[in-house]
């Protein structure tokens, strides 16, 4: 895949809508998108990883803890900020950096996206280090990973809070290693349409049984719940290969492209949608449902993205290295945004 395709910037788009979609508070809602909402994110974001030679992994290795976590640092720091002025509490900020620093499953709330960030830093050190191996021994490490992850997820150590969520690194990089090790394979499938059926008919099974209480099957990464070693494979890559399918036929429409150009800025979306929602519902008092919520979870931060972007201390701390949206003067490699890759 020499060249970013537009149908990867939709699926990206799609996938940073259904994040917010997910946090708005709906159960029946975020028990489906759990199945596949993040294993989309990180498989695409695998789709655009590149191999990384031997002799330069720690170099790139300190390039891509920069990457994720300037942003990561200035978002969580004006965040600190404001809740300190809405709890009139200066002392909560120094906490709040402490917990910041710590990561994972302690953050909560203002805070409850961070989680994802480090997590996905975690597998791009993984998937770095693992790319110098041949795609049949990065699949054995991979295999354990997400066997170690299972084994975590059913003990306590479900329980245990571990720094950066780096132990949901565990199940997140079999997606992500999905998407790196099948870049060249998936673009046939998708123009061939062959694993649409299929895939359609594993999800709609499965939300059958789960309807019919006849079965419960409930992913959440976060918090590491996912408990059905087979099945948390199968019907997360089931959906992931639907939604894939659809927006691979939606992105020949001109239609698609206000879905491509989210997935070139999910960035601020990602950072801003909880605590926007938070000053509006709980500061202003204002009350609504979940598409209010994903509208003003998406436009919002759309508008401050755009506001950052005009200055370029803004855009090296909160939206580097892609600015508001895309560059097309930019190699692919540069274009990644934090939230998806």
């Amino acid at each position: 895949m020499k060249e970013r395709k537009k149908w990867i910037d939709v699926a990206r788009g799609l996938s940073i809508i259904l994040v917010v979609m997910g946090h708005a508070g709906n159960d029946v809602i975020n028990h489906y998108l759990g199945w596949f909402r993040m294993p989309l994110f990180f498989l695409v974001s695998g789709l655009l990883f590149k191999e990384v030679p031997a002799g330069t992994y720690w170099h790139w290795a300190w390039r891509r803890v920069r990457f994720f976590m300037i942003p990561y640092c200035a978002y969580g720091i004006c965040i600190a900020l404001l809740v300190a002025v809405r709890l009139r509490d200066p002392m909560s900020i120094p906490h709040d950096l402490l917990l910041l620093a710590y990561g994972g499953t302690v953050l909560g709330g203002w805070y409850g996206v961070f989680w994802f960030i480090t997590c996905l830093l975690v597998v791009h050190l993984l998937m770095g280090y693992l790319s110098r191996f041949s795609l049949k021994t990065a699949a054995i490490a991979v295999a354990v990973c997400y066997a170690a992850a299972h084994v975590v997820s059913m003990s306590p150590m479900a329980k245990w809070d571990i720094p950066w969520n780096a132990d949901v690194a565990l199940m997140a990089i079999v997606f992500f290693f999905l998407g790196y090790a099948g870049k060249t394979m998936l673009p046939g499938l998708l123009e061939r349409g062959t694993a649409f059926i299929p895939s359609l008919m594993v999800w709609f099974i499965a939300a059958g049984l789960n309807i019919g209480g006849l079965w419960q099957l409930r992913i959440d990464m976060k918090a590491k719940l996912y408990n059905q070693p087979v099945l948390d494979f199968i019907v997360p890559v089931a959906c992931v290969l639907v939604v894939l399918q659809l927006c691979y036929w939606l992105s020949r429409y001109k239609a698609a492209n206000v879905l491509a150009f989210l997935g070139t800025v999910t960035i601020a979306i990602m950072y801003l949608h909880v605590p926007i929602n938070i000053v509006l519902e709980y500061g202003l008092g204002l009350k609504y449902g979940t598409l209010v919520f994903t509208a003003v979870g998406v436009i919002i931060p759309l508008g401050i993205g755009w506001l950052m972007s005009q200055s370029a201390l803004l855009t090296k701390l909160f939206l580097e290295p892609s600015g508001f949206g895309r560059r097309k003067d930019k190699p692919v490699a540069q274009q990644q945004a934090p939230a998806g890759g």
